[in-house]
């Protein structure tokens, strides 16, 4: 919840990545959590990247994994995720709660946004939170030596880049396949 300096309350959804190398990070606000817009989201962060990594690691929501097994090896994946994972050119892993290598990495980012970002900063209004989270990933990005490797990440993001495939499909031309069941 973002509170304005007016005392307006306003619940704010935020998609995150991170390229584990260089950790180069884009955030977007969203205005939902639905698998549309995480699809949507991820390819423009794929486009800012400057291609599609081999794999992408996502936390367990719905959106992306239906049904897992014990062991966190998935056996149903959301249709729509895993077609448009087909058609962008990614393999898609997911953490399970016990693999703190994994699921630390994914939640690391949560927390370090809120953390870094939302909680350290006050805003005006909407306008005025997504100004300050551009200049915000401007800094982290191309100006503050990352706390993990001590290299500024557009540093490092000119060898990430060489190791990021084309991109298949441009954001706008992304269409996407939702599963229907029709009754009588």
């Amino acid at each position: 919840d973002v509170h304005y300096l007016d005392g307006r309350v306003e619940r704010v959804h935020f998609f995150g990545s991170r390229l584990k190398w260089s950790r180069w990070v884009a955030v977007t606000l969203v205005g939902d959590e639905t698998v549309e817009t995480l699809v949507r989201t991820l390819l423009d962060h794929f486009d800012s990247f400057g291609g599609v990594p081999l794999c992408a690691v996502f936390d367990r929501p719905k959106t992306v994994a239906l049904k897992w097994k014990r062991n966190g090896e998935v056996t149903e994946w959301n249709p729509t995720f895993a077609y448009a994972a087909l058609e962008m050119g990614f393999t898609a892993e997911v953490c399970w709660p016990y693999q703190p290598q994994q699921k630390g990495s994914v939640e690391n980012l949560v927390k370090w946004v809120k953390g870094s970002f939302f909680k350290q900063r006050r805003f005006v209004d909407r306008a005025d939170l997504e100004a300050q989270l551009a200049e915000w990933l401007r800094e982290v990005n191309r100006e503050r030596p990352s706390r993990a490797t001590g290299v500024i990440p557009a540093e490092r993001m000119v060898e990430d880049r060489a190791r990021l495939r084309a991109l298949r499909i441009a954001p706008a031309d992304l269409a996407l396949r939702f599963p229907v069941s029709v009754g009588p």
